[in-house]
């Protein structure tokens, strides 16, 4: 049996840093290219989103990806910030579905890609308002531990 996701409102604490409306796949493009760019290096040890890129980018694509294909319409994904982490949350128009893990289908049907966000993001959750369902992805950023000589 494939696991389900908890429904939970997304963390607190988080600053939103950019927002990206989407209508079509087509709009997925200027995501992906915006995305790592959204957050430069800030001053007082604030993370930067160059720490975890790979992660982020693959858990945006994938749950913007879902939001336009199977969220009735256009999506919105929002990336906020705080000094130890990210949070990725996507808006679609389709409350009444819940996000679901599946096992995988056959080869090329897809059904990996829930897979994928849960097992790259620290934390995913979701959660419905009046016509609308957000699914989040929090991102811890680790300090880095000094090198020892």
């Amino acid at each position: 049996m494939a696991p389900r996701l908890a429904a939970s409102p997304a963390p607190d604490g988080f600053t939103e840093v950019r927002a990206w409306p989407l209508r079509t796949l087509d709009d997925l493009a200027v995501l992906r290219a915006d995305l790592v760019a959204s957050l430069p290096p800030a001053p007082g040890g604030r993370p930067s989103l160059e720490e975890i890129p790979e992660s982020v980018l693959l858990v945006a694509s994938e749950l913007a990806t879902n939001a336009l294909q199977h969220g009735d319409g256009a999506a919105l994904v929002r990336l906020s910030a705080r000094p130890d982490g990210f949070l990725l949350e996507v808006q679609d128009r389709k409350p009444s579905t819940a996000p679901r893990i599946d096992e995988g289908s056959t080869r090329g049907g897809g059904g990996f890609g829930m897979q994928l966000v849960v097992r790259l993001a620290d934390a995913v959750g979701w959660f419905t308002t009046d016509g609308a369902k957000h699914v989040w992805a929090r991102f811890r950023v680790r300090a880095a531990t000094p090198a020892v000589v």
